[in-house]
Order: structure tokens, then C-alpha cells, then sequence
């Protein structure tokens, strides 16, 4: 019977030769899926010249690794039945012909790792495995191919392998293990784009690219997620420098043909205009100066009431709106100009310097016991008071120049006057012997060097001498107060402001000399400011905390460092009252608690002892 089956598929083989390719396989999305995703198993056939009209198949897997989910059919339509491990599936006759190519493919869930088989082969239509396809009522011979699907564990690394901001340097340096970053960029940086690479393939980034900064702090997280779900983020922070002003006021504003000037708190201005003035023209600068300002320019005028709007927009989106109302009336007006401002300012016939500027030093002799001042107001209706300007005392001394217009405004003009004491001498020759404390005076112009031998015959007599740096108008700078313990050589004792804004200065000048110094107006009387030194920039030391600022001036003794900050802000943390209390006590209470220690230990192995000798006595 076996060699009759044999001759018998010889002579097929023989009659349709073609038929010998013919084969029906199995192929899967991925041989290695990790456990817990979906793989797919595709079913191939290749039938030569035949069209299939019916047929039945068998699919195995092992329920242990693989859990069937679904059946998408690709050519045709039919039936699936699962059960224990097995998919079988039925083709009827029903005119849907199945050609070569994909016909099938089955969707499973991988439950577990290792190595497992999918399986294919025939079956008749009650499921018993059987040799070869039927079309058109011929047997058609031909092979099965399986598929081996190697399952494993996701990957679990969430670990990348660079991070970084394109054209920018993080800090600290990028570690795989550090995730919390910083940068600072230029106010102008808008945008930075943000890099990542992988530390495993099957990881998935998110949070790199392009990013936008807004002014400030810019938080950007970066996180990796690893193939099993787990993640890890990594932050950076990037501080976009913000250099705008919320300042929305004005430095100054015109309007011609009309006496409005521009006062500091005032937003509505009004003005009454001849016939004969058809238009103005409106000018404005503002005290920020990356604001904008709009409404200003050339406007034209119609009879009666003319209303304009000046918008004043800091650099950080602030608003400000100034209201001007003319009056444009029918009948030719001459206008009068007020103002509150003066036209000339003068001391002993020097002409101080006006415009903007409002505050002065000034500098008399001991003979001198007020100020010759004389002055001429723009407005004619304006008058003016003066305060302070008598019986000036030795020190310093306040007076004030107040003008005050008709309609309330006012300007007040402030001169700190320094009057030298009665027993102070201005140095102009060498005297062979000093008896009491000196004033030696540069005038107009600082000299640096202090001779030598005014410095010898200080040191000689047990003395001390004081130093003046006067400006233009003969106002005191600053002043030192030399001890008596200064080198003979001669000393440089210049204490010269730096430049910008702050009130930061650079000196030669030896320790332990008191400056008295001029703060240019920037902290009112009665504020409190704190001055430190450094020699290294970011490394302050406190020099004296709460100092008074008095008639424009404060008083410090130098420590010997050549750099000097006044300010408000608090530069360096300082430590309470407690704190340092304890600082001092800690070694004393670490000895304490050692020595209590000590004690308990002994007292503890005597009482021991004691125990065992009452145990060992005789019972009577």
C-alpha cells in the first residue's frame, strides 16, 4: 500500500511539475517581541497557476507564551474556531477564490520569554490533519513552513547618553546620572533647541527640539521612557535674562505754543490755544529707554476742544496713558508760560548747573555763616522760598531753594553745604608742628599722594588728619580720617568710584581710617545701608550693617581691602545672634556630652559589681 501512495505522488509530481513549489508558510512581524506586546504571524501560500475555492488549516501555538487575540483575513472570508492551543480555520466554496500571496494574518499577545512555535499545516473539514489542498477536486501537493518566535524581557533602561542645548554649555557638565541642569542665556536668545541621544535603542524622547523662552525662568523637561514603561526625566532650567522696565513714566513733555511741562505723578494736562494756532506739535521722551511711545507728533487743531492720548509701553508690555486737552479758543490769547523751574542758579556768582539736576554739594570756610545765592524763575508768577540759609554750622548743613508755581506745582532744589570746623587749618605749607587735627584739601582737582613728611610729623605727634575730596562747586566727596599708625612713605589714600550706577568704589587706603562719604543722592536721609568689602568679586565681607544715611553722607572705617559696595540689598548670609552662640559653644557641648557619657558607663559597670559581691554574700 506505501509503495502504490509513493508511485502515486511520483506520477503527480510528474503530471504537474509546477505543483512542486507550491507551499503555504508562516512569517512574524518580529521573531524576537517583548513580552507583554502584540506580534503578528502572517500566513503566505504560494499555489503556482492554481486558484483555491476551499480550503481548511490548522494554526498551533503554545497558550504558555502566545495569547491568540484576533484574525484578519486578507483574500476572502470564512470561519475561526479556537481551542487548546489551536486556531482552525474554514474556506468554503462561496465563490471568493484564494490566489498566491498573504491570505491571512493572526494577531497574539506575548505572555512570557522563551522560545515557542506557531505551526501550520491541512486539515479536512472536521479538523483531521490531512496531505494537500483540494480545487476543483485534485489533491495538490505541497510543504508547510513554521515560524519560531524567541520571546524576551522589555528593555528597562531609562538612561540617555547626551543632553544638551544647541550652541550653549549646561552646567553642571551632562553625567547620565545627574538630571537637574542650568543655563543662563542673553535677553535677545528667544528659542534654543534642546538635543537628546539615546542610551538604548527601544527608548522613546520626549521634550526635545525647539523650544521658546519667555523672559526669566524657563523650565524644560526631558524624559525618557525605557521599552517597559518606566521613565526618567531630566530638567534643565534656563534663565533668559530680563533686562526690561516696567517704567511707563516720562523724562519730558512738550507741547508748543502752550506752557505744559511735564510733572512727575501728573497724567491729564490742559492748555487754552489762540485762534490763529491750527495745530501743535507734541513731543515726549520717556525714562525707559526701550519703551515706546505713541500719540506724539503733529496734530491738528479744531475749534474748542481737542483731546489727545499719549501711550507710553515699558519694554515689559507695562501701559501708561497721558491725557492733553487743548482748547483751541476764537480769539487770539498770548499765552503765559508757567512752570515751577528755575532759569539761573547761582553761589557766590558761580552758576550751578540746571536742567535736570536738582541736588548739590557745596563746600564754605569757617568764616562763612550762609550762602550768597541768587536765582531767576522761567515763569513770572512763580515764587520762590528759601530754607536753611542761615547761621550754618560747622558739618553739614541743608538748604533749600523751593520755587512754587500758581497752579501748586513746585521744584525743590537741595544744597548740601559742608562747612570746614573752627579748629581745622588747611595745610598750604608744612608746619613744623601740629598740635591739633588738620584738614589738608585738594581743591578742585584730587591729588592721590599724601607726602611723606606731613605723614612723619603726623606720626610724631600723636596726631590725626583729615583728608577732603571736593567737586566742581567745592561740595565734599568724601573724607578720610588718617590715623596716626600710617606708614612715613607717601601714601595714596584716593577712594575713586567705579563706573555705572552702583555705588561701588576701589581705594589704596590702609586699614583702620574712617571715610566719610557722599552717596549722590541715590538713599534718602534716614535710609539704612549696609557696606561691605572684596577683593574678589561674589566674595563680601561685611564691613558694618545699619549705618544711617545723614545729609546725603555715611561715616565706615576701612579693613584694609581695596574694594567697597554700599547697598541695601544683603550680599552674604549672616548667621542669628543664636546661631553663632551655638558656633561658639559647640565643641564645649560635644566634650559635655561625651564626658556624660563617660560617667553613665562607669556608674553603670560599678552598680554591677556592687550587685555581684551582695550576690556572692552568705545568707544568715
Amino acid at each position: 500500500m506505501k509503495k502504490i501512495k509513493l508511485v502515486l505522488t511520483l506520477l503527480l509530481f510528474m503530471i504537474f511539475p509546477y505543483l512542486v513549489n507550491a507551499a503555504t508558510f508562516l512569517e512574524a512581524s518580529t521573531q524576537r517581541p517583548v513580552v507583554g506586546s502584540d506580534v503578528y504571524v502572517l500566513l503566505s501560500a504560494n499555489y503556482g497557476n492554481f486558484n483555491i475555492r476551499e480550503i481548511y488549516l490548522r494554526i498551533k501555538y503554545d497558550p504558555a507564551y502566545l495569547e491568540y487575540e484576533q484574525t484578519y483575513w486578507i483574500q476572502g472570508t470564512g470561519d475561526t474556531n479556537t481551542k487548546d492551543g489551536y486556531i482552525y480555520i474554514k474556506k468554503p466554496n462561496n465563490g471568493r477564490i484564494w490566489t498566491s500571496g498573504n491570505q491571512m494574518q493572526f494577531k497574539f499577545k506575548v505572555l512570557k520569554t522563551g522560545v515557542s512555535k506557531v505551526e501550520v499545516d491541512s486539515v479536512d473539514e472536521t479538523g483531521n490533519v490531512v496531505n494537500g489542498y483540494y480545487t476543483n477536486g485534485d489533491p495538490i501537493a505541497q510543504s508547510f513552513a513554521n515560524v519560531t518566535i524567541n520571546a524576551v524581557n522589555p528593555s528597562t533602561s531609562t538612561f540617555i547618553s547626551d543632553l544638551g542645548v544647541e550652541g550653549y554649555t549646561m552646567s553642571p557638565t551632562f553625567s547620565r546620572t545627574t538630571y537637574d541642569y542650568r543655563l543662563t542665556v542673553p535677553s535677545n536668545v528667544t528659542k534654543v533647541n534642546i538635543k537628546a541621544t539615546k542610551g538604548d535603542a527601544n527608548q522613546t524622547i520626549t521634550g526635545t527640539g525647539e523650544r521658546r523662552l519667555e523672559y526669566g525662568l524657563n523650565r524644560v523637561r526631558v524624559v525618557v521612557s525605557a521599552q517597559d514603561g518606566s521613565s526618567r526625566t531630566y530638567q534643565i532650567m534656563i534663565t533668559r535674562t530680563d533686562n526690561r522696565t516696567g517704567d511707563t513714566t516720562l523724562k519730558s513733555l512738550g507741547v508748543s505754543d502752550t506752557s505744559i511741562a511735564y510733572q512727575k505723578d501728573k497724567t491729564t494736562y490742559d492748555a487754552i490755544v489762540g485762534v490763529k494756532v491750527e495745530s501743535i506739535l507734541i513731543t515726549a521722551t520717556a525714562n525707559d529707554s526701550s519703551a515706546t511711545i505713541t500719540g506724539t507728533g503733529t496734530k491738528q487743531l479744531n475749534p474748542g476742544l481737542n483731546t489727545f492720548n499719549i501711550k507710553v509701553t515699558s519694554s515689559n508690555g507695562a501701559e501708561s496713558t497721558y491725557t492733553i486737552n487743548i482748547t483751541r479758543s476764537n480769539e487770539d490769547i498770548n499765552p503765559t508760560l508757567q512752570s515751577s523751574k528755575l532759569k539761573s542758579l547761582k553761589i557766590d556768582n558761580l552758576a550751578l548747573e540746571l536742567g535736570t539736576k536738582t541736588n548739590y554739594i557745596y563746600s564754605i570756610n569757617k568764616e562763612t555763616s550762609s550762602l550768597n545765592l541768587t536765582y531767576e524763575t522761567e515763569s513770572e508768577t512763580a515764587t520762590v522760598k528759601v530754607e536753611g540759609n542761615e547761621n550754618l554750622k560747622s558739618g553739614f548743613n541743608t538748604v533749600k531753594v523751593i520755587v512754587t508755581e500758581k497752579n501748586d506745582d513746585k521744584t525743590e532744589y537741595t544744597i548740601i553745604v559742608y562747612k570746614h570746623p573752627e579748629d581745622a587749618t588747611l595745610i598750604t605749607d608744612l608746619q613744623s608742628s601740629i598740635t591739633s587735627p588738620v584738614i589738608y584739601e585738594t581743591g578742585n582737582k584730587e591729588e592721590n599722594i599724601i607726602p611723606s613728611n606731613l605723614l612723619t610729623s603726623l606720626k610724631t605727634n600723636n596726631n590725626y588728619l583729615y583728608y577732603d575730596v571736593v567737586d566742581t562747586y567745592g561740595g565734599l566727596l568724601y573724607q578720610v580720617k588718617l590715623q596716626n599708625n600710617l606708614p612715613s612713605e607717601d601714601l595714596d589714600i584716593s577712594f575713586t568710584k567705579k563706573e555705572g550706577n552702583t555705588l561701588s568704589y576701589t581705594t589704596k587706603i590702609p586699614a583702620n581710617n574712617e571715610i566719610l562719604l557722599y552717596l549722590e543722592g541715590k538713599y534718602k536721609d534716614g535710609s539704612i545701608v549696609r557696606v561691605y568689602s572684596y577683593e574678589k568679586q561674589g566674595k563680601y565681607t561685611l564691613i558694618t550693617d545699619g549705618i544711617k544715611v545723614s545729609n546725603g553722607y555715611i561715616t565706615f572705617t576701612t579693613n584694609g581691602e581695596s574694594n567697597y559696595i554700599v547697598t541695601t540689598n544683603e550680599l552674604i548670609k549672616e548667621e542669628s545672634t543664636i546661631t553663632k552662640f551655638f558656633n561658639e559653644i559647640k565643641i564645649y557641648l560635644i566634650i559635655g556630652i561625651i564626658a556624660l557619657i563617660i560617667i553613665f558607663i562607669l556608674i553603670s559597670k560599678i552598680n554591677k559589681k556592687r550587685k555581684i559581691k551582695e550576690s556572692n554574700e552568705p545568707l544568715y
